[in-house]
């Protein structure tokens, strides 16, 4: 096989073609109006895939350039769902374009599709007369199966924009499933697959070299050099065995950031390190009982995973040397502890896949050194999906800690407490109507310091109803539906109420509106505080207008907003604007802004700006090619309150500025290149001096 992107072997022709696509969006379960074909082979190493796009406009197709997965709805492209287990429920996806831009990662047995894990394979594609195809080469060593019951399922995707959003698939994807491999079709033919040894090296080199600036004080330069390992073996097709020592994880992409300065509980950041994200996807559930970056800085790690059909199973432990934060969740925010001590963190989950009900257990042990105690939970969890637009998922975790936060914020050994969280969520959709309810009980003395559970001591009931009105006018969709919640703290009192109606419509250029009306909201922010009343109007908008400005998005919150520092309410709002603008195929312009604000509504403060918070992020790539390309990402944050207005200190304004420039050389799988340079510069005037760090830094990886 050349891989050329064109299907111009004999082999191509002589394999089965797969060609019966239907459109799921506009229209629902008809006939596909642009030709696709599929077709699949596979040797002693690798499966073959390869693609015909036939398109009307072919000058209309959409592809440029992009960072791997990267990808976005603005594009045409084919997508790959693969399910090597044939359990319907999680699955290896590939999202590639015309100008063959990839995206790989996993769909969980929720539907939500995870970018951060990538693996080996290759994509090559071609322009033809009246459209563009595609070859695809994936290794079998980069799928996990059993090789002795082979039993894949494919799932083709063809996303086409123009000035409607096409979606189409290769079998009848109802909009209202909730299952999407529910409807993955057998790949027929494949027998005697490989299950041999196999396993690569990978080496990393970090070089720095920088200066930190505390105003008052000496700067000082500083340099480091650090070599780590992570290798990875593969006894069998089912099983990995991942190993690393001294891993490097420093970011070489910025988190984004979020607004932080009027909030009460912890902000959700993704994982990005590469030894967390194989087989990431079984550590999912309902609540977020694994957060692998609360692991900060292990020394070591090692880690077990196989899939073998029916059953997944992973096992992970590190030694962290520490440095972040443990939250300690309460009713009403979320406390915090130094991560000033080493620890073993364990983390072990197995699940159970069946034709319809999938049984999932967890257990996670944080055990600090020196004697100051452990965290451990143990959990299990189920999901039923009883037909493709109705599912049931629960989750019971059970909690017992010894580390316990002193005077000082700091863990030491202490008494021991326990506690629980328990989850039930339903789910149905139809074509007419859709409900979802759900039930939650996290008691007070529950904790999870392997995972993300940034509140504790509530107990909450939700519920939504949509009445789905189908293709009305100009609208491909049309919903309204009634949104009720109510969360209570384990004293019986009111902590969050919030009844209100929606509008949800999706139209031309992929035009997606929704606006929800919130006349009864109440909130309390601390124990046995006022329950404040909130009356607000919230709407989200996403459209993909053009070539030019390729994505739009913005959502906003106006009227009754709290501050929470102060516990007042006021007058204010939130609002967030991103967009991408591709001027040309080879560069992308990412902005972002973000803007929280309070009005005083009372007395001397009524009308005057108690407190503003902004957040502002451009990302900027110019892409030289597929594996070569320079990226810019500019961050400014700021803060401020007016002390007048306040009956205790505060801070008259907070600022940061961060620069980060950075060309990335990617020759494959974990071999590639980075030389960048960061620049950072923030203070808080009276409370911490001007801080600034310029740092040089070369990474090098390269895979055996």
């Amino acid at each position: 096989m050349k891989l050329d992107g064109a299907l111009d072997e004999p082999a191509w022709q002589r394999a089965p073609v797969k060609d019966t696509f239907f459109e799921n969006e506009p229209l629902d379960r008809v006939p596909s109006k642009s030709k696709t074909e599929v077709r699949l082979m596979y040797d002693s190493k690798y499966v073959y895939v390869g693609i015909k796009a036939y398109d009307p406009e072919p000058s209309q197709i959409r592809a440029p350039f992009f960072r791997r997965d990267k990808i976005s709805g603005d594009q045409d492209f084919i997508g790959l769902f693969i399910d090597a287990t044939g359990a319907h429920q999680a699955a290896q996806i590939l999202y590639f374009n015309a100008r063959g831009a990839f995206a790989d990662g996993m769909l969980n047995s929720s539907g939500e599709e995870d970018y951060a894990f990538d693996y080996d394979v290759q994509v090559v594609t071609a322009r033809f007369d009246g459209g563009w195809s595609a070859e695809v080469r994936l290794p079998f060593s980069s799928v996990a199966y059993d090789a002795s019951h082979p039993n894949w399922h494919l799932l083709v995707f063809r996303n086409i924009v123009r000035d409607q959003r096409y979606k189409n698939f290769s079998a009848p994807v109802t909009k209202s499933s909730n299952c999407l491999m529910c409807f993955a079709e057998p790949i027929d033919g494949f027998n005697d697959l490989p299950s041999g040894l196999n396993w690569t090296a990978t080496p990393q080199l970090v070089l720095r070299k920088g200066r930190d600036r505390w105003e008052g004080t000496p700067d000082r330069d500083y340099s480091g050099r650090d070599l780590s390992l992570d290798l990875k073996v593969r006894p069998d097709s089912a099983t990995v065995i991942d190993a690393t020592i001294h891993p490097d994880f420093s970011q070489i992409e910025l988190d984004a950031p979020q607004l932080s300065g009027n909030t009460r509980f912890a902000l959700f950041v993704p994982e990005k390190r590469p030894f967390f994200l194989d087989g990431s996807d079984i550590l999912q559930t309902s609540f977020r009982a694994i957060y692998t970056r609360a692991i900060t800085d292990p020394n070591w790690g090692a880690r077990y995973t196989r899939r073998d059909g029916r059953t997944d199973v992973t096992v992970l432990t590190t030694r962290d040397a520490g440095g972040g934060q443990v939250l300690i969740p309460k009713s009403y925010n979320t406390d915090y502890a130094a991560q000033d001590f080493s620890s073993q963190a364990t983390i072990a989950r197995a699940v159970y896949k069946g034709d319809q009900l999938t049984l999932g257990g967890l257990l996670s042990d944080r055990t600090l050194v020196d004697g100051r105690g452990y965290n451990r939970v143990l959990g299990t969890d189920f999901r039923w999906q009883r037909t493709d637009t109705e599912r049931l998922t629960g989750q019971l975790l059970m909690s017992s800690t010894t580390a316990q936060p002193d005077a000082h914020g700091s863990l030491q050994k202490g008494p021991r407490t326990t506690g629980h969280a328990a989850t039930v969520i339903y789910h149905n959709e139809s074509d007419h109507y859709a409900v979802n309810a759900a039930l939650e009980d996290v008691s007070v003395g529950f904790r999870d310091d392997n995972g993300f559970i940034s509140q504790a001591g509530e107990r909450m009931w939700g519920t939504e109803l949509t009445k789905k009105f189908g293709k009305t006018g100009m609208w491909n969709d049309f919903n309204l539906y009634i949104h009720a919640e109510r969360k209570f703290d384990y004293n019986g009192n009111v902590i969050y109420n919030d009844y209100s109606p929606g509008l949800f419509v999706k139209g031309p250029y992929d035009l997606q509106l929704n606006v929800r009306v919130r006349p009864a909201n109440a909130i309390r922010i601390k124990q046995g505080g006022e329950l404040f009343r909130q009356r607000t109007v919230w709407a989200k908008l996403d459209a993909t207008p053009g070539r030019l400005f390729s994505q739009v998005s913005a959502t906003m919150e106006l009227g009754d907003e709290i501050e929470y520092l102060s516990s007042r309410r006021g007058k204010g709002g939130v609002v967030s604007l991103f967009g991408t603008l591709r001027p040309h195929d080879r560069i992308e312009l990412a902005p972002m802004y973000s803007v929280s604000w309070v009005n005083g509504r009372n007395g001397a403060e009524d009308g005057k700006r108690l407190y503003t918070e902004q957040a502002f992020q451009l990302n900027g790539i110019y892409h030289f090619g597929p594996r070569d390309s320079l990226r810019m990402i500019l961050q400014k944050s700021r803060t401020a309150r007016n002390p007048e207005y306040y009956l205790f200190p505060v801070a008259a304004r907070t600022r940061g500025n961060t620069g980060s420039f950075v060309y990335e050389h990617t020759a494959g799988l974990g071999t590639a290149a980075y030389i960048g340079m960061t620049l950072s510069d923030g203070e808080t005037p009276g409370y911490d001096p001007r801080h600034r760090q310029d740092e040089l830094f070369v990474k090098l990886s390269w895979q055996l």
